[in-house]
């Protein structure tokens, strides 16, 4: 509002200057206030007045200006402030989010680089599998090769087309035989002498060959050449004089030796008796040394001992002559002192004092030497010759030492020298008496050899004569049957069949071998092909395998460079990131600064337009209580000032309790709005109330529309009524439900009538099917139990035969790898328990010794189980597991000793020889004995084999070595 227009005008200055000194002191105090120049004298016209307050409102309105212009400037502050802000802190928020992503990515590359690794982890052993592989591949083609070459090389079927001809010509030939046979018949009893004959003939041949291939080998040691029946009685007598000649020989030789020993041996005997002799010689030698240094030398050598004999004398002797002359070197000493004031033995001067000291320690010397007792001499002497007699008696020894040194140096050596050369000399003699010996008794059992010879000579000469007389009375029989046209006899056509029969099977079993081969040789091709294939596949998989790895690998090391750009994008974002929160602090203090500073002036702005309004309002009111003194009378004016007043007061009172009942209903507002929650269901639960409040109403509305005596009357005829419906009601109910039951009971009779009619239908023929089948059943039950009594009966008799068979292959196993002795085989035994019903086998381990059988259970070392449980193990395998060729041996080595070891994997080595052409043969062998495994590659029975270890990551590898 304009101040200017508020302000009453004055009517008159003179009356404002006189009565109103007060409003001009207000004005210059508001001019000097406000720097308005002018109005400073006194009285004010009113024109002054008016222009003052003309001035003063242009001041107001100047404030106005200047206070709209700082809010203006604030708000542009604030705008330019919060587009920066915004600006600011967007270029962070993308930071941040930039930051985020990088991170995002780190992670997702972090995670796509462990679960690479884990992959490559598992694909670490591919590049060996795919050599291992590709090894076995080239093996493979290798041996497809070489099956495809040994099936070339084989030609079964031109094989199998030339078993075919020779059976048909031995068929024929066959038939042929027969036909021959049956017209011989005919002619049995002179057959049947030349069969005798012939027999009798062979026989005698048969003999002969014998005994030439019996003595074949002695004939030939003894004369150089093999044995002829015609020649050999004739060499045998020339060999037994060539014998005796060598014999006498010998004999010659072998005395002639004999003498030469002899004699060399008594000379060796007599040479050892000297020796022994000597020795005696010197024992007594030193025995005599002993007697004489072991009483005062406690058996030192002699010559020692003389010298310490002659030391001890010489000692004993100075020690006599030595204490009669101490005192006289001591009084020497004394006197030459005192004279010369010098010490005698060294040669120093010496003044009183120590002249006093040595007079004094040389006189207590002579004083102890004079009152020492005396030695005894007798005792002296007699010590000293004691041990002049002592050493006369050693002196006395010295010839037996020289006695004894001579012989230890001369005599002795020259026999043990004399010794030996005899014994050099004995060694070849006896060797040659030895030899000559054995010559003799070579001759002897050859002519021993040729004594018998001689006999079985004799024998084969009188058969020879007995062969050329069967084969003359042959050969009249075969003329007087050659008329006939055969002179074969019944037995050698019988004999022919038999041999043909033998060479028929042979050759269909050859043509079977044949067969075999050739199936297995195919299986084999197309096991191997298959086996090819499948390894090529497997190939063509790890190929791809290991290049998926290179490229897991190649996008590993891609994903870890771009880790690592993405970490320095990171500390490049970290970096722009902190540059960017600078600005916005420093923006921050620039606006709190300008803030400041605006608020500031805004505050002085705000304060002197204050100071101003509210002097303006003050003059303002100056000027209308002016205003109304000129224009109204004071009294009147007063009184109606003070009604107003006092009305005033009631409607500020008034006004104030209407405030108060405004704030408290503001506060319950702002309680209201705070439990807003609380309002509204209240509102919904007075908005409900009312509603029902409502339909209440309309109900009661309706209910007093109603007649409610006739109501009543309705009410009272429906209970009478009802208890008599009620009463019918349930009578109708007990009576249905009776009728109810019956229809259930008749209903349930009637199904049960219903089955017993279905179930005594037909009954006649299924009384005649039902008897059919009782007595066919107990035919049956009698077949079965028959055919169980026979079953029992085979399976008893196969039992038997694979019990033996076990034990036989277990005897031949154990014989051939057992190397010990104290045990000659192991059976299994079993022994039968229960009725034909519930028959059960108690199956034991038994060891053989001399026929002797015994439990191993308790008896046996663990080497010796482990063999046995494996051999057990192979004998079961050959008898029940020929079409399952697969035997797996795990540890079979263990507790077993070193040669038991070896025996065992020969016989493994032989049953590998011996089961390698089987098709279905495959032996398993898991151990830890690197020597056990050593002999079987030895055996060239493997080529190579599997070897299980861990690597660096503790992971089991498995790889295929070699035998080197």
């Amino acid at each position: 509002m304009n101040k200017e227009s508020s302000l009453p005008k004055l009517r008159c200055g003179c009356i404002f200057s006189h009565a109103h000194p007060q409003r001009e002191q207000l004005i210059r105090d508001i001019s000097d206030k406000h720097n308005i120049k002018g109005y400073s004298r006194s009285p004010l016209e009113r024109e002054k007045v008016n222009e003052f307050i003309s001035r003063l409102g242009d001041l107001q309105r100047r404030q106005q200006a200047d206070y709209k212009k700082l809010q203006a400037e604030v708000r542009a502050k604030n705008d330019e402030y919060n587009r920066q802000s915004r600006q600011l802190h967007t270029e962070v928020e993308s930071l941040k989010l930039q930051r985020g992503n990088a991170q995002d990515q780190i992670k997702e590359r972090q995670a796509s680089i462990a679960r690479a690794e884990a992959s490559l982890a598992t694909m670490q052993g591919l590049a060996p599998e795919l050599r291992t592989l590709t090894g076995d591949i080239e093996e493979k083609k290798l041996r497809l090769e070489k099956i495809k070459g040994e099936i070339k090389s084989a030609n079964f079927d031109e094989q199998l087309s030339e078993r075919a001809i020779k059976a048909r010509t031995m068929e024929d030939k066959r038939d042929s035989l027969n036909t021959e046979l049956r017209s011989l018949s005919l002619q049995a009893d002179a057959r049947a002498r030349l069969d005798l004959k012939r027999g009798e003939m062979k026989s005698k041949k048969s003999e002969v060959r014998n005994i030439l291939e019996t003595s074949n080998p002695k004939f030939r040691k003894l004369a150089g050449a093999d044995v002829r029946a015609e020649t050999m009685e004739r060499e045998l007598d020339r060999l037994s004089r060539e014998k005796d000649r060598e014999l006498a020989e010998a004999e010659t030789e072998l005395s002639s030796a004999n003498k030469s020993l002899q004699s060399s041996e008594t000379t060796l005997s007599q040479a050892k008796a000297q020796l022994r002799s000597k020795h005696k010689e010197i024992k007594e030698l030193d025995r005599s040394i002993k007697e004489a240094t072991d009483l005062n030398f406690s058996g030192m050598p002699l010559l020692d001992a003389i010298k310490e004999a002659e030391r001890e004398i010489a000692e004993k002797k100075e020690k006599a002559s030595l204490s009669v002359g101490m005192t006289r070197v001591y009084e020497n000493l004394l006197n030459i002192g005192r004279l010369r004031k010098r010490c005698a033995t060294c040669d120093r001067h010496m003044d009183a004092k120590e002249m006093a000291v040595f007079e004094k320690f040389l006189q207590e010397q002579i004083r102890k030497t004079k009152e020492a007792p005396e030695i005894d001499k007798d005792a002296e002497s007699s010590t000293l010759e004691a041990w002049e007699t002592e050493l006369e008696s050693l002196r006395r020894e010295l010839p037996n030492q020289a006695s004894k040194d001579r012989i230890l140096a001369l005599e002795i050596p020259a026999l043990e020298k004399e010794i030996k050369a005899t014994e050099a000399e004995i060694q070849p003699l006896g060797e040659n008496a030895e030899k000559a010996a054995q010559n003799v008794e070579r001759v002897k059992k050859e002519i021993r050899d040729i004594t018998v010879l001689k006999q079985q000579a004799s024998t084969v000469s009188r058969n020879l004569s007995d062969i050329e007389r069967l084969k003359a009375e042959t050969a009249n029989l075969e003329e007087e049957l050659s008329a006939t046209g055969s002179v074969k006899t019944a037995g050698d056509v019988q004999m022919e069949l038999d041999n043909l029969s033998s060479e028929i099977r042979m050759n269909e079993r050859e043509r079977q071998v044949i067969m075999t081969e050739r199936d297995r040789l195919n299986s084999s091709l197309r096991t191997c092909e298959s086996e090819l294939h499948a390894m090529e596949k497997k190939e063509n998989t790890l190929s791809n395998q290991i290049r998926e790895k290179d490229l897991m690998e190649e996008r590993v090391d891609t994903m870890a460079k771009e880790i690592t750009n993405l970490n320095a994008r990171l500390r490049e974002l970290d970096g722009k990131l902190a540059e960017a929160q600078a600005p916005i602090g420093r923006l921050e203090q620039e606006y709190q600064r300008v803030q400041n500073d605006l608020n500031i002036r805004v505050a002085e702005v705000q304060r002197s337009s204050q100071e101003l309004n509210m002097s303006a309002d003050k003059l303002d009111s100056i000027n209308r209580i002016v205003d109304r003194y000129v224009r109204e009378e004071r009294g009147l004016l007063l009184a109606e000032c003070a009604g107003k007043i006092e009305r005033y007061q009631s409607e500020i009172q008034e006004i104030s309790i209407k405030v108060e009942n405004i704030r408290e209903n503001i506060a319950k507002i702002d309680k209201e709005i705070n439990e807003s929650g609380s309002s509204i269901s209240n509102l919904r639960d007075n908005l409900r109330i009312r509603k029902l409040v409502k339909d209440v109403a309309a109900t009661q509305a309706e209910i007093d529309s109603y007649d409610m005596e006739s109501a009543a009357k309705a009410k009272r005829t429906f209970e009478d009524r009802y208890q008599a419906e009620k009463q019918k009601e349930t009578d109708m109910q007990s009576k249905y439900a009776h009728l109810g039951g019956e229809i259930s009971s008749l209903n349930e009779t009637l199904k049960q009538v219903e089955r017993d009619l279905r179930e005594y239908k037909d009954a006649n023929k299924r009384y005649t099917d039902q008897l059919v089948k009782v007595k066919m059943s107990d035919m049956a039950n009698n077949d079965l139990e028959k055919y169980a009594k026979a079953l029992d009966n085979a399976i008893m008799k196969y039992h038997s035969l694979k019990m033996e068979e076990v034990n036989d292959t277990m005897r031949h196993l154990w014989n051939k790898t057992y190397q010990g002795t104290d045990i000659d085989g192991i059976k299994i035994r079993s022994d039968v328990e229960g009725g034909a019903s519930k028959r059960s086998y108690n199956y034991r381990v038994v060891m053989t010794k001399d026929q002797v059988e015994m439990d191993m259970r308790g008896r046996c070392s663990a080497g010796q189980k482990m063999l046995a449980s494996i051999i057990i193990r192979l004998a079961l395998s050959d008898s029940f597991g020929q079409n399952c060729g697969i035997l797996a041996l795990d540890e079979p080595t263990n507790a077993l000793d070193v040669e038991n070891i070896d025996a065992l994997a020969e016989s493994l080595v032989d049953i590998i020889n011996e089961r390698k052409n089987h098709s279905n043969f495959q032996l398993i062998i898991i151990t830890h004995d690197e020597t056990f495994l050593r002999k079987l590659g030895q055996s060239d029975v493997m080529e190579y084999y599997w070897r299980v270890s861990r690597d660096s990551r503790q992971k089991s590898v498995i790889e295929r070595q070699r035998f080197r």
